[in-house]
């Protein structure tokens, strides 16, 4: 009403041409404000009653950084650039002979007691020492200078290691004469605190595995070394039968290979096996993801012509072609090459064929070859000659001879 009033007194003035009296105008104006104030009153009330709704806002994903923003991860030549470049910066020397060279990852396998570590520790000793080194496998000798090694004995403890590496004293009885190692050549063990309730737990955990491939790259770093030898890797990893733990081990290995520009051997071990039948890589025990990530592999196989033989033989390569095939492996005896140091000493090459053992020619029947077994059991041969002749598995040899067991006591 005051607004009406208001709008009425100012339409009147401007009619009359007279303008308004000072009190009407304080009139107006004083009216003017208490409307305003009232309106401001009542939003105000009306908001506290009624709160406006909150708007979901969507999620917003961060969007990926452009291509040229992030950093690169890989690297894109042409072919007649990466053959240029390969020329220029390439000089792959071997470590081994033609087993294994400069900045691959090798893995050496063989069944347990073939002499897996005995052969590691003479290839480091060789690299330590370098191409002049006195050695009896002239065949594998390396190609570079001397230089630092980091050997990661997981099989063996110091007392072992010690008495393989020594011989009694001459002169003083109670005495041992050890090798004398290079310089170069650097041993690694586990130091880990074995009162620990909890240590087997932590013994078989990923993360432990985790912390030895850590604890080996400090290794590295402080001998300054490009070469690594792991003895062996079943302890790398939690397990290496499935691919999900072969993989991501391999990876990592992978990394630090690149890292610290390093050359790499891997021993590993073979299931149980046939010794009338040759090597191949479906003998490396774990999973395939192993030898598909490795650039070269060999294996040490035992001899059926004597106790104190052994021969290599290539399994995979990538550098050069095959060497040591199954028509010519390298043949070697394992024992003392000098009164305190235990090794291999070839002997020249010969087929593989020639150092396995002899399959027996019989039926296939079941009857056959159980018959077979119990006469070989009777005549005093052990489970794993009969295995051989045979041509099958322990488990398998087990069960025939139960079979001709209970045919022969039928009593329940």
């Amino acid at each position: 009403m005051s607004d009406v009033r208001n709008k009425r007194h100012v339409a009147l003035a401007k009619k009359s041409g007279k303008p308004l009296h000072i009190s009407s105008l304080s009139k107006i104006l004083s009216d003017i404000r208490a409307e305003a104030a009232t309106a401001a009153a009542n939003a105000a009330q009306t908001a506290a009653c009624n709160p406006p709704k909150k708007e979901k806002q969507a999620a917003v994903k961060p969007r990926p950084a452009p291509a040229s923003r992030r950093p690169a991860i890989t690297r894109m030549l042409s072919g007649s650039d990466w053959a240029r470049h390969a020329a220029v910066t390439i000089d792959q020397k071997q470590l081994c002979g033609p087993l294994w060279y400069e900045g691959e990852i090798c893995i050496l396998f063989a069944d347990t007691n073939v002499g897996k570590s005995i052969l590691a520790v003479q290839i480091a000793d060789m690299v330590a020492n370098g191409m002049h080194c006195t050695t009896t496998l002239p065949e594998l000798r390396p190609e570079t200078l001397s230089q630092p090694v980091v050997y990661a004995d997981f099989e063996l403890g110091l007392v072992q290691f010690g008495r393989r590496y020594s011989c009694p004293h001459p002169d003083e009885p109670g005495r041992k004469v050890y090798y004398d190692f290079s310089q170069q050549f650097n041993r690694v063990e586990l130091c880990y605190d074995m009162s620990s309730d909890d240590f087997t737990d932590d013994y078989a955990t990923q993360a432990f595995a985790d912390q030895v491939i850590s604890d080996l790259e400090m290794r590295i770093e402080e001998a300054m070394a490009r070469v690594l030898i792991i003895d062996n890797i079943t302890f790398m990893a939690s397990g290496t039968e499935s691919a999900a733990d072969a993989m991501p081990l391999m990876k990592k290995l992978v990394a630090l290979k690149k890292r610290h520009d390093l050359s790499i051997l891997l021993l590993a071990h073979t299931p149980k096996r046939a010794l009338c039948n040759p090597l191949t890589r479906n003998d490396l025990q774990g999973s395939k993801m192993l030898i598909n990530f490795a650039d070269s592999a060999f294996a040490i196989g035992e001899s059926n012509r004597g106790k104190d033989l052994r021969y290599i033989k290539q399994i995979k390569q990538r550098n050069c072609e095959q060497v040591y095939d199954r028509d010519n492996v390298l043949s070697c005896t394992i024992g003392k090459i000098y009164e305190n140091f235990v090794g291999f000493s070839s002997i020249g090459t010969d087929s593989e064929d020639s150092h396995l053992a002899e399959r027996q020619r019989f039926s296939r029947s079941r009857t056959d070859m159980r018959k077979v077994a119990d006469e070989m059991k009777t005549s005093g041969k052990s489970i794993d000659e009969i295995a051989s002749a045979l041509g099958v598995s322990r488990s398998t040899t087990f069960r025939l001879l139960r079979k001709s067991e209970e045919e022969c006591d039928p009593t329940p």
